[in-house]
């Protein structure tokens, strides 16, 4: 089966019309983004964390958050909205997501897709856009499959909202307790049932440092009792597309002296799956050429892990904290420019 699919204009109608009749009712007007209601697809049985977005009166959406990564993912960007990058919001999202925009922030794609269906939308938040947020990635368009889950999603989640609002079914997200959506893949009858969510938690394992040669030159190296470095990988502010693929954003290792803001070093690369390799290996040779700084600050557990042993066997002391500073003004000024 092709996953990359495009949708048929059969599937487009539904979805559509999935999507006007949820816009008609107007979920956000009693339920908060918090409010997560879960969709189980029927195809591969992946649970849909189901955020109706627009309660304040900016932003009207369904988010369609994916397993357990889209809810590790969604669940971090509530607890830390305060504190994330602007630039690093849309890689905490890994969900299919159906929005109302003005006509101006749709493509001639969605807009060639309308036309073709005979719609026709007028107004602020009228026009529905579907598109795939991965981490990552660009928000890109949908393919057949998430154009049929999507369709399920919208229509489930304003059965439940609608049943809560009547006072049929009950959402408490304080205790974790809302409902699911689910059906089977051969008769599409929809069930109801209670559950209670867990948020999934992420555990980093340390990288060890196993070179003892290389721990002993590190040792030896020269001591800078006054330098503190804020330490941080994160994705660029701008993506790149190679030939006709789907844009991604590129990945940046950044050290920053704490104090004066200046940046120490360095480097863009591809791929999250490297981020231990670049960053190990970019701040191993920064403590061999310029010496070993009294503290290293990172942002979260995940740089913590990678670059935890490191500082153990070299005597640097580690703290994780909720912001980088420095970093965080080198990336704004990076994203101004760009």
């Amino acid at each position: 089966m092709m996953r990359n699919k495009k949708p048929t204009m059969s599937d487009w109608k539904d979805l559509y019309d999935a999507a006007m009749e949820f816009k008609k009712e107007k979920p956000w007007q009693w339920l908060y983004d918090a409010d997560l209601i879960c969709v189980q697809n029927p195809e591969d049985e992946t649970i849909g964390y189901c955020s109706i977005m627009g309660r304040i009166g900016e932003h009207y959406a369904l988010g369609v958050y994916l397993g357990d990564k889209g809810l590790y993912g969604f669940s971090k960007l509530m607890e830390n909205a305060d504190t994330i990058l602007k630039t690093e919001m849309l890689h905490y999202q890994d969900c299919i997501m159906c929005s109302f925009e003005n006509r101006q922030e749709l493509t001639d794609a969605d807009r060639k897709v309308i036309k073709e269906l005979g719609l026709s939308f007028r107004g602020r938040n009228a026009w529905p856009k579907f598109r795939r947020f991965e981490p990552g990635y660009f928000p890109w368009y949908i393919t057949q499959d998430e154009c049929k889950f999507l369709t399920h999603a919208l229509k489930q989640s304003l059965f439940v909202a609608l049943n809560v609002r009547d006072g049929n079914l009950k959402i408490d997200m304080e205790k974790g307790r809302t409902i699911l959506r689910y059906s089977t893949k051969e008769k599409l009858n929809w069930y109801s049932k209670k559950i209670e969510l867990g948020i999934p938690t992420c555990l980093y394992k340390e990288v060890e440092i196993n070179d003892d040669m290389l721990v002993y030159r590190l040792k030896k190296s020269k001591k800078h009792k006054n330098l503190i470095l804020q330490v941080d990988t994160l994705y660029m502010p701008s993506p790149v597309r190679e030939s006709n693929e789907r844009p991604y954003y590129p990945r940046l290792y950044v050290v920053a002296d704490a104090k004066s803001g200046s940046i120490m070093d360095y480097e863009m690369y591809k791929n999250t799956k490297d981020d231990a390799d670049v960053s190990l290996n970019r701040m191993i040779g920064m403590f061999l050429n310029k010496g070993l700084p009294s503290e290293i600050h990172v942002g979260d557990e995940r740089m913590a892990a990678i670059l935890g042993d490191l500082c153990k066997k070299t005597g640097v002391k580690m703290r994780i904290t909720n912001v980088l500073p420095a970093v965080d003004f080198f990336i704004n000024e990076m994203d101004k420019n760009m």
